[in-house]
């Protein structure tokens, strides 16, 4: 910006840069593709036609949606949290109208588009050799009676040192599906107190152990309510925690599994016989400690042996967030096809995340290309690093 005076005579001696970020709203815009058709007569008189086919970037040929249309509204409701209602309003204020049937009937497209990468990432996390698992809970609309809304659940397998997620709907909390979707999974599990979970114990195949996170939470509950001596376990417990912060990414195993042999053994050693030694009420808040304590000894020093594994299931709670603020958006899966859907997308973008692998140019380039690439290299297209 020049001063509005006459600069006859004056001299420029240097300039001051003001830089402003300024925000331009997502544009929408219609994309002709015209592909001529030619016709050629044959000598027999027979006629010949001849026209290109589709840009195989384009993922739903039959569809005015593109791929990075398709992405943002996925993007939008599994990463945003936007539900498709909202999304549709933000369509409108731009004069495009959207019916939300087409937009449920997009999100199934890019599913199915994404149903053979998905089962690819199943198959890693059942060849992990350490998984952490939790579930969460889902209403699904007419799976109960008279088509009431079900409570389904969604159940988490996570590999913490691969950094892969994968999440699977079903429509119970028996420990059946943890057969179904763990498969000849062999290795270490590590899931809270849940009764399900007892089924690795009756497995020479899989290691089981707990979270002290959880153990924390019972003891803390019963110090809140009164019970004052709880405080102990409390600050001993904390004293784990401490010698976890202590160890670098690059720390090795082998020195970890020494450290805390050295210095959390004793402790524990510690608080197993303080619990031991305490005479309660079972229906107490302390009472109810102890004894989730006691119960799952085996399952929490399990973490000692082995310098790879971690001291809480916390990596995979977080993982759960998305699905918890999503319902507070959209409130319930439509039927049980769409609650799978939701498991797969949760599944790829925590995934990414884990990455630093960004969501939606991701999603945007699989899209374009899945179609195209081969069976046997399709891994290359998972959101890792």
């Amino acid at each position: 910006i020049e001063p509005e005076h006459d600069l006859k005579g004056w001299r420029k001696v240097g300039e001051d840069i003001t830089e402003v970020l300024e925000c331009e709203p997502a544009r929408l815009y219609v994309r002709r593709i015209i592909r001529p058709r030619y016709v050629k007569e044959q000598e027999n008189g027979d006629s010949v036609f001849s026209q290109s086919a589709l840009p195989s970037h384009l993922p739903f040929p039959k569809s005015i949606a593109s791929a990075s249309l398709a992405a943002q509204m996925i993007i939008s409701k599994f990463v945003d949290h936007i539900p498709i209602h909202r999304f549709i309003k933000q369509f409108e204020r731009q004069d495009v109208y959207l019916k939300n049937t087409t937009l449920i009937d997009l999100q199934k497209k890019v599913a199915d588009k994404l149903t053979p990468l998905f089962e690819l990432l199943s198959q890693k996390i059942k060849k992990s050799n350490y998984l952490q698992m939790d579930e969460s809970t889902i209403k699904v609309m007419g799976t109960g009676k008279k088509g009431k809304a079900h409570q389904g659940y969604m159940w988490y397998y996570l590999d913490p040192k691969e950094k892969i997620l994968s999440i699977h709907y079903a429509n119970g909390r028996d420990r059946k599906y943890l057969k179904e979707h763990l498969g000849d999974f062999k290795g270490y599990a590590q899931t809270d107190g849940y009764k399900g979970y007892d089924y690795f114990e009756n497995t020479t195949a899989i290691t089981h152990l707990n979270c002290w996170a959880h153990a924390r939470r019972y003891f803390f509950k019963a110090y809140k309510g009164g019970y004052k001596p709880a405080s102990e376990v409390v600050n001993l417990i904390s004293k784990l925690y401490e010698l976890e912060k202590t160890f670098q990414p690059d720390t090795k195993a082998e020195e970890i599994q020494l450290e805390r042999e050295k210095y959390a053994t004793p402790i524990i050693n510690k608080l197993f016989q303080w619990a031991k030694e305490q005479k309660v009420l079972p229906k107490t808040d302390i009472g109810v400690a102890i004894t989730y304590f006691l119960n799952h000894e085996k399952g929490l020093r399990e973490y000692l042996k082995n310098g790879e594994l971690l001291i809480d299931n916390n990596p995979i709670e977080n993982k759960i967030r998305p699905l918890a603020i999503g319902r507070k958006n959209y409130m319930f899966a439509g039927n049980e096809q769409g609650a799978a859907q939701i498991a797969m997308f949760y599944s790829f973008f925590a995934t990414a995340k884990m990455h630093d692998v960004e969501p939606y140019q991701w999603l945007k380039n699989t899209l374009e290309i899945i179609d195209d690439y081969p069976i046997n290299t399709i891994e290359e297209l998972l959101p890792v690093k």
